[in-house]
């Protein structure tokens, strides 16, 4: 098949290729910070509901605050073929990003005719400081999700309106009931299609009352399933009950000074306010609004002298507020609740990159050529959007840099932390046991410590794994096999495995004693002791008895103690003093004689574990 094409077809795939690979590299290169080895909050709750519920009951859940049944069902597939692979999250979240920077390379190449500002406009949405969430939380799949709806509601509008294929309304149509059931906010997409009806000057009333039935039915179903008309807010809230028209047009201008490089909310909301926000970032941010401007100036011109040449501009015009109504709607949509997140300025950006494609594209058509000054006229519009690019990326770049003080990524450290010391560390072993964390100014939900590590098991139970918070290493005795002991570092906002080092406290070995309990001739080790200050003893020999087996002790240098074995299990009990550390050495005039082997200078002799409280 490949060989029937022609050399410059051939060369147009490679091309495509080539655009392809690179949107996968930089979305690679760009995000590698980002990752995801344990889950909390929203993304622990949604993955606990996958395996605890049915299809049917989590796709269409009835009672919920929200009615997601696309998204859900997404989340269900892609939740399917994760499994307990939870590394693979930011992966596919990256992968996505890159296939939708695609799709707004080829959405902006036919919209602009030209392919270095359509693939700029895929490399600008990539390096996006907006991309926080998409890429680098699990329920990112939802807000990607919202994009791409969006991006394809816009394109075959775009069809319908300026190749006239009608069909291209209704499947347009048909998204926008998708993207609705997959995040209610995008309701108010709904005029974009009377807007596209108004555009094409046809007096279609059949296309105008499809788009309300189908936006009245999702506001019914809504209804129904939620028991409520309007939306539930953010952060639990109800849009009813914290709406305002002062904070509404607040939240609209911090918008659109954040589409423009400005972050205009408080830190946990963006990482780096404007106050905080270096000097040559904003000198950066200056000279591109500035370049920004000239750019609608241009655009302004262009649509003067086309229509000075009698060109039509009518569809140009009618474009041009096409893609305002998208950035408006999408910015409408998340100024209603109680705050402004930058992952619901993704969408709005969008549509300004595809309007400066546009703006481009006019700019291009409309450029007038003198003989004298051919090159530098032809390539103007070209090097001043290429100049935006070069002035706005390092702002982007930069404001990735500041993720970390973002609300959701001090947790998201603290629990990949959790996951890196134990599960990643440990394997499956860790199923069945008991892990102890001291401290617990973290907060760790009752939730999180039952569900955290059900992740992980294949069978999605983690049966006999708990978890449980303690104050002080003083509150456990000895360190057994089955214990990991976790000391909180909030000052590294991470758990920090702790076991070995507290197992050596808890029982230092001189010599002689191994950690599965064998004992040889000769050893020697330090106890530390706990509240009551008893130390327990307990030895087993695996053999037969011939009343020979005798097992001198010595505590703290005292005065050694000799006893006979009589049973195969005997036990020793000794009273010092609380939270001591105390020296015991044993001298054993026997060996085991079927032990598998000599571990070290002397024979190994009989089984002993220790016990403190």
């Amino acid at each position: 098949m490949f060989e029937k094409l022609t050399l410059k077809e051939k060369y147009n795939i490679l091309i495509q290729v080539a655009i392809v690979g690179s949107f996968v590299g930089i979305g690679f290169l760009v995000n590698h910070a980002l990752r995801i080895s344990g889950l909390y909050m929203d993304d622990l709750y949604m993955w606990s509901t996958y395996g605890e519920q049915s299809f049917l009951e989590y796709v269409f859940p009835v009672g919920s605050t929200r009615f997601r049944p696309v998204y859900w069902f997404v989340a269900w597939i892609e939740l399917g073929i994760i499994r307990y692979h939870i590394t693979w999250i930011v992966p596919i979240n990256i992968l996505i990003a890159a296939a939708t920077a695609y799709f707004i390379y080829l959405f902006a190449k036919e919209i602009s005719q030209m392919p270095w500002v359509a693939y700029g406009m895929g490399v600008m949405f990539l390096v996006s400081r907006f991309a926080y969430y998409n890429i680098g939380q699990l329920l990112g799949l939802m807000e990607a999700m919202g994009i791409i709806f969006s991006l394809l509601i816009a394109h075959f509008l775009y069809q319908y309106i300026c190749y006239e294929r009608n069909a291209r309304y209704y499947v347009a149509l048909l998204f926008y009931i998708l993207i609705c059931f997959t995040h209610e906010r995008y309701i108010v997409l709904l005029p974009v299609f009377f807007l596209a009806i108004l555009a094409r000057r046809t007096k279609d009333l059949f296309a105008c009352v499809s788009a309300i039935l189908a936006s009245a039915g999702i506001i019914v179903l809504r209804t129904l399933t939620t028991g409520k008309v309007v939306p539930a807010g953010t952060g639990g809230t109800y849009v009813t009950d914290t709406f305002s028209v002062k904070s509404m047009f607040g939240s609209v201008l911090d918008e659109i000074l954040y589409m423009f490089g400005v972050n205009a909310g408080p830190e946990h909301l963006n990482g780096m306010t404007w106050a905080q926000t270096p000097l040559p970032i904003k000198i950066l941010v200056y000279i591109g609004g500035v370049v920004a401007i000239f750019i609608v100036y241009k655009f302004i011109r262009s649509l003067y002298v086309l229509h000075s040449k009698k060109r039509k501009i009518d569809t140009i015009i009618w474009l041009t507020v096409f893609f305002i109504f998208f950035i408006g709607g999408t910015i409408l949509s998340s100024a209603v609740t109680i705050r402004v997140e930058m992952r619901w300025i993704y969408a709005p950006y969008v549509f300004m990159l595809l309007l400066v494609s546009l703006m481009m594209g006019t700019w291009k058509r409309a450029k007038e050529i003198r003989m004298q000054e051919k090159v530098l006229i032809q390539y103007l519009p070209l090097a001043t959007v290429t100049l935006w690019m070069i002035l706005m990326i390092p702002v982007e770049l930069y404001g990735r840099t500041k993720y970390d003080r973002i609300y959701l990524f001090p947790n998201q450290k603290r629990y990949n932390s959790l996951a890196d010391e134990t599960y990643w560390k440990y394997g499956d072993d860790i199923f069945g046991k008991e892990i102890y964390i001291i401290g617990n100014s973290y907060k760790m939900s009752d939730f999180t410590a039952k569900t955290f590590f059900k992740v992980y098991d294949r069978k999605r139970k983690a049966e006999g794994t708990v978890v449980k918070h303690i104050s002080s290493v003083k509150e456990l005795g000895q360190i057994r096999s089955n214990m990991i002991v976790l000391k909180e570092d909030p000052a590294h906002n991470v758990f920090s495995d702790v076991t070995d080092a507290y197992r050596d406290l808890k029982c230092e070995i001189v010599k002689g004693y191994y950690r599965d309990g064998w004992m040889e001739q000769e050893a020697k080790i330090n106890v530390m002791t706990g509240a009551n200050g008893q130390i327990d003893l307990e030895f087993m020999y695996p053999g037969v008895l011939d009343g020979k087996q005798n097992i001198t002790i010595s505590v703290d240098g005292k005065e050694p103690e000799t006893f006979d074995m009589e049973n195969n299990i005997e036990n020793k009990s000794y009273k010092v003093n609380p939270y001591s550390i105390v020296t015991l050495q044993f001298d054993n005039d026997f060996v085991y004689p079927d032990a598998k082997q000599q571990r070290g200078e002397l024979p190994l002799s009989v089984i002993m574990n220790v016990t403190t409280s």
